[in-house]
């Protein structure tokens, strides 16, 4: 199960994680959480009898603006795409180092994406190189935003728009700045342009 081995990995003084609780189904989560009190909703990919995709629509629908990390033994790219395309802040899969799904937990509580194989450039990387790169760390969803941001809409049209909190916008957008180094905004959106990725 999925919550004896997060408790076997984590501690609460040790790696900052508390496992706060669990279900076996969405519905029975719908009923009993408290989003106040929760952070970060993992969710299995399979859960017997119910689809993925509804799973976690159903997640968003009632508990807007709370991130959801997918935790799976589904190794497939496409899933992965699928989840983040529907809001997961990452897509993390069981036979994952210990240290790798720890950094995944905290930086999607925090609101930030969990960027996947990314490497730092080097002198003998070509442009075209640098941007296939770029272009597979970064998800579906923070392509869209910045996409979004690049047309003039705003962070309330942006959330509006694709069913993602303001505060959660922000936040993403943050993180991006960092990664890329980027001063602001305006910035980044002209970084992502140049790079050929909102062509």
């Amino acid at each position: 199960m999925i919550v004896s081995s997060l408790r076997y990995l984590f501690r609460p003084k040790r790696d900052g994680i508390i496992v706060s609780g669990y279900a076996e189904t969405v519905e029975e989560t719908i009923v009993s959480a408290d989003p106040d009190s929760i952070d970060l909703f993992i969710l299995d990919l399979y859960i017997p009898g119910h689809l993925p995709l509804e799973n976690i629509r159903k997640l968003k629908k009632h508990f807007p603006g709370k991130p959801i990390a997918i935790y799976t033994s589904e190794t497939a790219a496409s899933w992965r795409e699928k989840m983040m395309d529907e809001g997961a802040l990452t897509y993390i899969t069981k036979d994952s180092p210990r240290e790798k799904l720890k950094l995944a937990i905290h930086q999607a509580a925090r609101g930030e994406l969990f960027f996947y194989g990314q490497k730092e450039s080097n002198e003998n990387e070509t442009h075209e190189d640098i941007s296939v790169s770029i272009r597979n760390d970064i998800t579906p969803v923070q392509l869209e935003i910045v996409k979004l941001l690049s047309m003039g809409l705003t962070h309330k049209e942006i959330s509006s728009q694709i069913g993602i909190s303001r505060s959660l916008i922000e936040k993403i957008l943050k993180t991006l700045r960092k990664s890329f180094n980027a001063k602001n905004n305006i910035e980044l959106a002209k970084f992502f342009s140049q790079s050929g990725l909102l062509s």
